[in-house]
């Protein structure tokens, strides 16, 4: 075990995933969902796209970045749209319980990270130290902790905040996050 990679990664990404949409999506999902479904799919979810990292991590990296950027941007881009502008219906009120809310976290959450700025640097990491396992397990740590935070917030935060104005917001972030992907 490289301490140093494990502990270089969990910083970074940690640092990084506090102002990724990602977390936002996770604290929007927890003000609809209790906080153990979402936290369950979350964590899923982020293991599953750091195991991507880990396999796919050599080809990723000789990706032309303008391929993942663009990429990037066309799936915030849509998502922003769609949240902005979708009109909610009655029965999508209700809380999303069980394994539905585990689902639902685990595939927003999964595409929200495809091609993400922590995914490519946890790739970028594994590259540097060249101590994959480190890295990933650092990452996860890292994007674990996020998610905590995030559903505890969106939580205590969810009965709170109207949810038209939660999605008009999350749908106006993740629109700029397009334009920052797309930019940088």
């Amino acid at each position: 075990m490289d301490w140093r990679a494990l502990g270089t990664s969990f910083f970074l990404i940690f640092l990084a995933e506090l102002v990724d949409k990602t977390a936002y999506t996770v604290l929007l999902l927890s003000t609809r969902s209790g906080p153990l479904p979402v936290l369950l799919g979350a964590w899923a979810a982020f293991l599953a796209q750091g195991l991507v990292a880990l396999a796919l991590g050599s080809l990723a990296v000789r990706l032309p970045q303008q391929v993942l950027r663009w990429g990037a941007a066309g799936i915030l881009l849509f998502f922003g749209l769609l949240l902005f502008f979708r009109e909610e219906h009655p029965e999508e009120l209700r809380p999303i319980e069980g394994k539905g809310a585990v689902a639902a976290a685990f595939a927003l959450v999964f595409v929200a990270e495809i091609g993400d700025a922590t995914q490519l640097g946890t790739v970028a990491l594994m590259a540097r130290f060249g101590s994959p396992w480190s890295v990933f397990i650092g990452a996860t740590l890292a994007l674990w902790s996020v998610a905590v935070i995030a559903v505890a917030l969106g939580n205590a935060l969810g009965t709170r905040l109207p949810r038209r104005v939660l999605r008009k917001a999350a749908g106006a972030l993740f629109c700029v996050f397009a334009l920052v992907s797309a930019l940088y």
